[in-house]
């Protein structure tokens, strides 16, 4: 027998049963059989050391049957209790009554139960074996001598043994020119045997996943002889576990030593853990000893000494820091060539950071047709819905969006369940979201600062769906944050617009309402137009609000008194506008179902952003300061004025007055040196634009189109060298200011009617 491939891998036991401690000790993967005064102390020996570092449970007389004990039934034991039988057929094993016997057993035991039986002549020809010629024939002739008729009939039980192994296709170490080759070849084939206890647990129907396999054999190239790093990263749910185990059970077998460290992130969140996770390193490649090492420091080096000439495959699962990767995979030289490090995370810049072979895998949501086979999966037990439940599964799927985790436990949760209550299931998880599936996105969340977790809880009730610039305009610090957020998976960036995972945006929600699930008015932010009515008419809102987003789609006329807003101190984030398209007529009368009080006021200092479509008021509260406000959106307002008297909006960035037909005047320009957009296009009772617009240096855009009173541009145009858009579509200007040619950053103008 003879295998042009030898391929190695590690191989871990299963954990001891809860049996009896003798029952355990018989439960053997091979049975050695030799003639001890022949091999033990050379090839026999040299075979046993091998497989135990492989991990693979031997039994060898010598070191297994305890002193004292009765050999013959524990040896008899041990055969019926092995899988593999590796027989070692040396010059004088005929000798042996004990070896012959064993031999007996062993085909016996093949006759109940399908073994394997590897034959191995050293320095012995197999066809001795099998017509017990040579040395095996002057054995028999002394077995004979010395039989009585009993003994006649166990020697011919003997040679039909022996016949029957020599016929078998065995290993000739003669043939080979080193021994330690034929061992390798040896446990290869053992290894193969027990091939399906090698396997990582993962489901028999998993869907899309040929997809990712393919995928992810490109860039693990397991035919280049260098050392790679391979990085795959996702959303928590989205199956990166999953495929990371599938991976494993494909290519495992191409390696020395294979090793799968899961939960590394739960698993290293203290010094000892960390250690234990060096040691479990080291113990899967190096079998049959447990290495003891005292520090992470020495752990390192040990790593180093002892997988530097070892082709290994090694999973990293769930990693979240750097310092995991530092002291279980620091670098490539650490493992021999052709050696594969696979790292699962939910952080993008992680594995940038440990310079993992680019580009990493992204895992990402599963299509509509995979989500409804994979829910059917675990919610019929078949891949298409039952016939009455179409339209309720295609809610499901709906509302899930492809993660594989919700769409298991969803699926599994209403197994069995009748209709009525499969609908009355998602209307609660629309109110209050799946707890197991929250928990596993919440890791993610709970591994961010502060500052980001403000920043994302912002996205989650506010931003999902925007422009990043944007956002990272309106939002103090949130620049770095956004590219964060992004690589950990929390949000992804599609043509510079934020995009968040429904579930995830839930997520951020929940934790939200979380500490006063019934009273809005101490969450931070609100979103939820019922929410804002009861807290406006009850008076409700406390310190705690920062941030208020109003859909008034599909609201009735909202009204309020001065109060209402009294207690909000730290407002930062406030807009009232309609999330679908409205009839407007000129004077803005469908956006006056917001009812707002005369003498109005509200807390603006800590106020950032103001969006307010409709605003009825023809000017600002008089307690209005502004001084922090980077974007404020009028739009289709009832505003004459600004304010009253002179503000100071140095942070400004933002001002859109579009569609105001009452706006007559401008505030003074000067009070604003760092706005950058200015959009007063359609403001009907405008007639001139400002000299001091000459103050906006920064300014990059400039919208005046449909403001038909304006017939000219103040000369001091000139002096906006940022202008890169100017609208003027709808304008009765005639001419253009001659200055105008120094605008030379100015790439688009404008002109139409």
């Amino acid at each position: 027998m003879t295998s042009t491939n030898t391929q190695i891998i590690s191989y871990s036991p299963p954990p001891p049963s809860s049996s009896s401690k003798s029952t355990r000790l018989f439960a053997y993967e091979v049975f050695l059989s030799f003639r001890g005064e022949d091999t033990r102390y050379g090839f026999t020996d040299h075979l046993y050391e091998a497989l135990i570092s492989y991990g693979i449970h031997t039994f060898r007389d010598d070191e297994e049957i305890k002193r004292g004990g009765e050999v013959a039934s524990e040896l008899l034991n041990a055969i019926e209790e092995s899988k593999i039988f590796v027989i070692i057929f040396s010059e004088n094993y005929a000798t042996s009554r004990w070896c012959l016997d064993e031999l007996v057993k062993i085909f016996e035991c093949m006759a109940t139960k399908q073994r394997l039986i590897l034959p191995i002549f050293c320095h012995v020809d197999p066809s001795d074996v099998r017509k017990q010629s040579g040395s095996y024939d002057q054995a028999f002739l002394d077995h004979e001598r010395e039989a009585d008729v009993e003994k006649k009939e166990k020697i011919q039980k003997w040679r039909l043994a022996l016949t029957k192994a020599g016929n078998l296709a065995g290993y000739d170490l003669q043939k080979y020119r080193y021994e330690t080759r034929l061992i390798k070849e040896i446990i290869d084939v053992i290894l193969r045997e027990m091939n399906s206890k090698l396997l990582l647990p993962v489901s028999k129907n998993m869907v899309g996943m040929n997809f990712h396999l393919e995928k992810l054999k490109s860039l693990i190239k397991i035919e280049s002889n260098d050392v790679r790093m391979i990085g795959i990263y996702g959303l928590g749910g989205i199956g990166k576990t999953t495929i990371s185990k599938v991976v494993y059970n494909n290519i495992f077998h191409l390696f020395e030593s294979s090793i799968f460290l899961s939960n590394v992130r739960e698993r290293s969140q203290d010094y000892p853990s960390r250690l234990q996770l060096q040691k479990e390193l080291l113990n899967s490649v190096i079998k049959g000893k447990n290495m003891e090492i005292n520090n992470i420091h020495e752990g390192i080096n040990v790593i180093k000494q002892r997988l530097r000439s070892k082709r290994v495959l090694l999973i990293l699962d769930d990693v979240d820091k750097l310092e995991q990767l530092e002291f279980l995979a620091g670098e490539r030289g650490w493992f021999g060539l052709r050696s594969r490090i696979i790292i699962t995370t939910r952080d993008q810049h992680l594995l940038k950071e440990h310079e993992v072979d680019v580009p990493p895998y992204e895992v990402k949501e599963l299509d509509y047709e995979e989500s409804l086979q994979l829910f059917c999966q675990h919610a019929f037990k078949q891949n298409t819905p039952k016939k009455d439940y179409v339209d309720v599964s295609n809610d499901v799927v709906d509302y899930v969006n492809g993660l594989p985790l919700a769409l298991e436990v969803l699926g599994s949760s209403l197994f069995s369940k009748s209709k009525a209550e499969w609908e009355s299931t998602l209307q609660k998880l629309k109110r209050k979201p799946n707890m197991t599936v929250q928990n596993v996105l919440r890791t993610s969340f709970d591994g961010l600062d502060e500052i980001e977790k403000d920043i994302f809880l912002d996205v989650a009730c506010f931003f999902k769906g925007c422009n990043e610039k944007d956002v990272t305009r309106r939002l103090d610090h949130a620049k770095g944050v956004i590219r964060v957020l992004s690589d950990k998976c929390l949000i992804t960036l599609s043509h510079n617009i934020i995009r968040m995972h429904d579930l995830v945006q839930e997520m951020g929600r929940e934790i939200v309402r979380h500490d006063h699930p019934k009273e809005p008015g101490k969450w931070s932010r609100l979103w939820d137009l019922d929410d804002i009515c009861l807290i406006l008419r009850k008076k409700t809102g406390t310190e705690a609000i920062e941030g208020i987003f109003l859909d008034m789609f599909r609201s009735r006329e909202i009204s309020f008194t001065v109060e209402a807003f009294k207690r909000m101190e730290r407002l930062r984030l406030f807009k009232v506008y309609w999330s679908c398209d409205v009839k407007v007529n000129d004077m803005g009368k469908e956006y006056q179902k917001l009812l707002i009080p005369k003498d109005f006021e509200f807390p603006s200092y800590d106020l950032r952003y103001l969006h307010w479509e409709g605003y009825s008021l023809k000017s600002l509260p008089s307690n209005f300061e502004g001084e922090n406000l980077i974007e404020l959106n009028l739009e289709h307002s009832n505003i004459k004025h600004l304010w009253q008297g002179e503000k100071c909006l140095q942070k400004l960035k933002v001002l859109n007055l579009s569609s105001s037909q009452q706006l007559t005047d401008m505030p003074r320009f000067s009070n604003m040196s760092n706005l950058e957009k200015l959009n007063i296009q359609f403001c009907g009772s405008l007639d001139n634009v400002d000299s001091s617009i000459g103050f906006l240096t920064k300014l990059t855009l400039l919208n005046l189109s449909g403001c038909r009173k304006i017939r000219s541009l103040p000369n001091t145009i000139h002096r906006l060298v940022s202008l890169e858009s100017l609208y003027l579509d709808g304008t009765t200007i005639q001419e253009l200011p001659f200055s105008m040619h120094h605008l030379t950053l100015l790439v688009l103008l404008s002109t139409r009617n």
